[in-house]
């Protein structure tokens, strides 16, 4: 994303990749060019160096860059990682990964180096439960807990979590007991009730599975009924009630899960939830029910490969198991396309498209002027970018079957790389995945004169639906990987974009 007025907070949660404040606001500390002022808060440091990073001016980020060149030769970890951080915001890369290098050997006993090696902990996930757990106390002792400030202690109880998710997976409920006595008084309880839950679960351990579920899901639904607010858990709410109606309905109370579900579909609608609750109401004996609410959500929303399924199953069975499903699928197709079409005539616009000219992988000058009378498809994305990656075979799928069209164009526009080899990683990418894309590059160091802020892009992938007369008909943002609604999204849009 452009990041011309970078907020330093959320910098701060982006960048540690274990989730754990290192930096709290309020507390007294010198710092940079403001060391000269007494009792300076880093509240005041955030606040100051926020308003020269909006300001966008050089003379601005020189100052900005003078006071991480200070915290940068600071003994102190925490002023080292605000460095690391205002560098990358800088998009000096090259100092920002100097002290992501060094920072774990200056500070050996420090949060860096705790949190990587708390994360090796995280990735093996080929250790059995007690090697887990002897690798945790290992780390409990090597890293104290209590050598951290309380605000720098959460991987402790996200570690707790872990170890008894495996002791789950194992079925030895006694340990998982008692890692739980041992998380009630953490902040993770609640993540952790969540990821055992669904553990549990899996392990057809459902009469625990509800005994600990049970007690969170109340919690959290007394909460949302006096409209309490902070962090307390509510964000895993939807996911606390799902594994809490299917530890329900595996001990076959199925009128309480059916409660939970229909709750959580009209509050928190969701493939995982319309999918739950159409087995729920299966469980109940309302086939025909379930299969129209799968038929429903497949109908909005295209046919996701989950739902489908579902869904294919419950009409052989409620068609006498009937086999043929081609009809069947004919029909659900063409109500599919013209929901889809509705959907997108509501979403169309009209606005004047920016012209712009760059160059593609040839070094050949192309411009959006010069594909005037075609339907042009701009795809921005970037070689770091994976929702981009994710969506190009489905891109390629469409680039595929407009191939003969002389009427389309697509145009893959490159942008926001920092790297300085940036083509060469792009040529790398396309070739060895064999991609046919009319690659273009998009200017790289002044984001002002850049086509993608041009077009008001503010995260990517975007994709741009342009008429044959340079109005932009569609722009969207976002990713998927399902190849066939790829192609039928955008071949919808094209098709409209060519009615004008």
């Amino acid at each position: 994303m452009d990041k011309k007025r970078i907020n330093l907070k959320n910098m701060n949660l982006k960048t540690i990749t274990l989730a754990i404040p290192l930096l709290l606001l309020g507390s007294q500390a010198s710092f940079g060019q403001l060391a000269a002022k007494k009792g300076i808060t880093q509240e005041e440091l955030y606040k100051h160096l926020n308003g020269l990073f909006q300001q966008g001016t050089a003379a601005s980020k020189a100052e900005v860059l003078k006071e991480a060149d200070y915290l940068a030769k600071s003994k102190k970890e925490e002023d080292q990682l605000l460095a690391g951080r205002i560098y990358t915001g800088l998009e000096k890369n090259d100092k920002a990964e100097a002290i992501k290098k060094s920072i774990s050997k200056k500070f050996p006993k420090g949060i860096t180096a705790r949190n990587e090696a708390f994360g090796n902990l995280f990735e093996k996930n080929e250790l059995t439960a007690a090697q887990a757990e002897a690798e945790y106390i290992r780390l409990s002792k090597q890293f104290p807990e209590s050598s951290y400030d309380e605000k720098n202690r959460g991987i402790y109880g996200f570690a707790l979590g872990v170890v008894a998710q495996q002791f789950a997976k194992e079925k030895n409920l006694e340990k998982v007991n008692s890692y739980l006595d041992q998380l009630k008084s953490t902040a993770n309880y609640t993540n952790a009730i969540f990821a055992i839950g669904r553990e549990l679960n899996q392990q057809k351990e459902y009469a625990f599975a509800q005994k600990i579920l049970e007690p969170v899901y109340l919690n959290l639904s007394q909460q949302k009924s006096e409209g309490q607010k902070g962090n307390t858990g509510r964000q895993y709410q939807g996911g606390i009630s799902l594994q809490y109606a299917e530890a329900l309905l595996g001990n076959q109370q199925v009128d309480k899960a059916l409660e939970i579900l229909a709750k959580v579909q009209q509050e928190s609608p969701s493939e995982t939830a319309t999918i739950a609750y159409a087995k729920a109401l299966e469980a109940k004996g309302k086939s025909l029910d379930a299969f129209q609410l799968l038929e429903s959500e497949v109908i909005k929303n295209g046919k996701e490969p989950k739902i489908m399924a579902e869904l294919l199953p419950l009409y052989r069975k409620l068609n006498n198991s009937l086999s043929d499903t081609t009809n069947y699928l004919k029909g659900l197709n063409s109500r599919i396309d013209e929901m889809l079409v509705s959907k997108l005539q509501g979403e169309m616009v009209k606005k004047e498209a920016a012209q712009f000219s760059l160059v593609d992988r040839s070094g050949k000058e192309v411009s959006l002027a010069s594909m005037k009378g075609k339907v042009v498809v701009l795809d921005f994305w970037a070689t770091w970018c994976g929702p981009c990656k994710m969506s190009f075979p489905g891109m390629q799928a469409a680039v595929n079957k407009y191939a003969n069209d002389p009427d389309v164009a697509f145009l893959f526009i490159n942008t926001w790389q920092k790297e300085e080899n940036y083509k060469e990683l792009v040529n790398n990418f396309i070739n060895e995945n064999k991609y046919s894309f009319h690659v273009l590059f998009d200017e790289m160091k002044d984001r002002d004169k850049s086509v993608v802020t041009a077009y008001g892009v503010k995260g990517i992938p975007t994709k741009v639906i342009i008429d044959k007369e340079g109005f932009i008909r569609f722009q969207s943002s976002g990713g998927g990987a399902d190849v066939e609604k790829i192609v039928h999204e955008i071949s919808t849009k094209i098709e409209l974009a060519k009615k004008g």
